[in-house]
């Protein structure tokens, strides 16, 4: 065949393509359960930081492997809750699938993810809730996770990440001044009412204001998207709060008034059978 001739070239060409397509396809394919197990270790290992654990990982011998036992250790128990605050039971898995498709989740509001964990703080054993919830920043996704006290009021840590913030401005949600903020504050004022977290800009958050977070400087716009993601995804779980709230206060009061356990254990039985157990 004469190598200068357009059929040659043509043939050459198609070829070189077919192989090189069907070598990529192979190696994507095969890469993907990596690639899928490398997307859930991060997934995990964001939730572990809300709650303080998983410091490790990065030196650990296999960071994918230290990061599954630490969150099998620390998360007790995953499971859905929809927009009445009824939860739902799930495995592990299934809530971490959920986090593929947060924007859904939240559209629905049938089955937000939620995860329980199990610490121990100051001697002290404590219940945490990891909340996840997803917005938009000034180029694209910002998302996050959220780690509530057992009150389902007070912030115990933080994460936030983002797909393309400006490096040195709205970027800086993603670094560790940022979201130590946020530990401390609480999303339900004295009134018990719903007022999530505000990200103030200019001279920032007064000194001992407990719902409220320095804005970042220069980053306006991804401070807002932050800000908005806080309110629109915590207040579709305040039907949730409220009733482990309520739950607690039963609890405490069935404590110290024998006469009132009853009447818990009652409540309790009686939103298991309307709607799940919390």
């Amino acid at each position: 065949m004469n190598k200068q001739s357009n059929t040659y070239i043509v043939t050459y060409a198609t070829i070189l393509v077919v192989v090189v397509a069907a070598v990529l396809s192979f190696a994507a394919i095969k890469l993907q359960p990596m690639q899928a197990a490398n997307v859930m270790t991060e997934k995990m290992g964001a939730i572990l930081s809300t709650i303080g654990q998983g410091k490790d990982a990065d030196k650990a011998a296999d960071k994918n492997k230290y990061i599954e036992t630490e969150f099998g250790k620390y998360i007790t128990r995953a499971f859905f809750v929809d927009s009445t605050g009824n939860a739902t039971d799930a495995t592990p898995e299934q809530v971490l699938n959920a986090l593929n498709d947060l924007p859904s989740v939240f559209a629905e509001r049938t089955a937000m993810p939620v995860f329980e964990a199990t610490v121990e703080k100051e001697g002290t054993r404590q219940i945490e809730y990891v909340i996840p919830m997803t917005g938009k920043g000034l180029w694209g996704a910002v998302w996050g996770y959220v780690a509530l006290n057992s009150d389902c009021n007070t912030v115990e840590g933080a994460v936030f990440d983002h797909k393309g913030e400006t490096p040195g401005l709205g970027a800086e949600i993603a670094t560790p001044a940022f979201q130590q903020q946020f530990v401390g504050k609480q999303i339900f004022d004295k009134e018990g009412q719903f007022v999530s977290i505000n990200l103030l800009k200019g001279h920032g958050a007064s000194e001992g204001n407990p719902y409220a977070v320095d804005a970042i400087s220069g980053g306006t716009l991804t401070s807002n998207g932050v800000k908005a993601m806080l309110k629109d995804c915590l207040s579709d779980y305040v039907p949730f709060f409220e009733k482990v709230q309520t739950n607690a206060t039963a609890t405490t009061t069935a404590a110290a008034d024998p006469a009132a356990a009853t009447a818990a254990a009652d409540s309790l039985a009686t939103q298991t059978t309307e709607g799940g157990a919390l």
